[in-house]
Parts: C-alpha cells; structure tokens; sequence
C-alpha cells in the first residue's frame, strides 16, 4: 500500500515537473496570450468576457478555499464541530500559514514577473527586490499554495472528503488562471508546494503535539 502511494507520488511529481518545464519553454507564455487574456478582457469595461461574467463564481472559491479569512474560519467552525481535535486544528491552521509564508517568500526571492508584468514567462525582477511587496512577481503561486495546503491538511483529517478538498484546491488554481494572474507553471508549483510543505509541516506538528495524535488515528491516519 505505501509503495503503491509512493509510486503515484513519483508519477504526479514527475508530471507537475514535465508542466513546469514546458511553461518555461513556451507554453505559459502561450496559454496566458491565447487562453488567459480570451477569457479575461476587464480592460474593455464594455466587454461582458467569461470572466466578469463568472467572477463571483471564482471569487468565492478564493474567498473560501485560498484566503487568510477563510481558512481561518473554516479551522472555526471544524473546532465548534469536533471540539476535542482542537489541537490537529490548530497544527493544520499553522501548517497552512506556515506554507503560505514560505511561498510567498519563494515568490518574492525569485521574482519571476506575472503575466502581464512583461512579453515573456522568462522577465524576471531584480533578485530579492520584490520579498515586501510582491504585487509583480508569481511564482510559486502564493494561493495555489495555500488552497493546496489546506487540501492537504483537511484530506488527512477528514480522508473521505479526500476528492472534495482537492477539487476546491483545484478551482482557486484555475481562478487564478483564468483572471491572468499567474502561468500554469505558477499555479502548478504552488499546488506541489503547498501539498509537500502543507502535509510536512502537518505531520511534524501533529507528532509534536502528543494530545491531538489519538483523535486523528481514529478518523484517518496523520502519518
């Protein structure tokens, strides 16, 4: 069983890194000029395009699955619900912080400029200027990172909503490229990283914190 999950762990990371490289070879730059910018067009105000038409649909799949906000509230109201796991609740609110710090802080340390910050996936700002404000540069996707954590997270809590959680990670990845704010390779290596550092950090603090471990071994393994 464990060697059957490695080997699919192996596949999906192979798979992230083939996406990741083909963006930078050309296909970010591709899918941004032909995909991103045909469904996003917010600088014609008179232009109904897809994606004012859906905006709500997208916001509230980040409001929801991708913000401070509401993943603080989600950690709420699983610790109303299920009182006595507060201290898994409390690993995982940390572990879902902690991951988007981080990538936040690859993304300022890296610079790679978003799309419409330059004509191509490969501009990247001066190194280590954007670490306060990154408001030009995107990769790691800060948000992909943070939905893909919590999917993570709530995925070994709660293993039967295991596909649920996944597909909201999913929808606040697709947001972000659907409104042009990120390449696929940016939400791609958010999604890696908030899986690997998510379910890291998640498993760290769940060992280290000996009252919230019997809990979870009875409603799906933290290991």
């Amino acid at each position: 069983m464990h060697s059957g999950l490695r080997s699919s762990t192996w596949v999906w990371l192979g798979a992230a890194a083939a996406v990741i490289a083909l963006g930078f070879l050309g296909l970010d730059r591709w899918f941004y000029e032909h995909v991103s910018l045909a469904l996003n067009t917010e600088d014609r105000p008179l232009d109904r395009d897809f994606y004012a038409v859906t905006k709500p649909f997208w916001e509230t799949w980040r409001w929801v699955f991708g913000s401070v906000v509401g993943i603080v509230t989600l950690g709420v109201v699983a610790t109303i619900l299920q009182p006595r796991r507060w201290a898994l609740h409390l690993a995982g609110l940390v572990s879902i912080a902690g991951t988007a710090l981080l990538a936040n802080g690859l993304q300022g340390a890296i610079g790679r400029l978003r799309p419409n910050q330059a004509a191509s996936a490969l501009a990247f700002a001066p190194p280590l200027s954007q670490l306060v404000s990154k408001e030009r540069v995107g990769f790691p996707s800060g948000e992909a990172a943070t939905a893909f954590a919590l999917a993570c997270v709530a995925a070994r809590l709660w293993p039967r909503g295991k596909a649920w959680f996944y597909l909201a990670a999913a929808m606040v990845a697709v947001a972000r490229l659907v409104n042009g704010a990120h390449y696929p390779s940016d939400v791609v290596a958010g999604g890696v990283l908030g899986v690997v550092a998510g379910g890291a950090f998640f498993r760290w603090l769940a060992r280290a914190g000996q009252q919230g471990a019997p809990p979870a071994a009875a409603d799906g393994d933290i290991s």
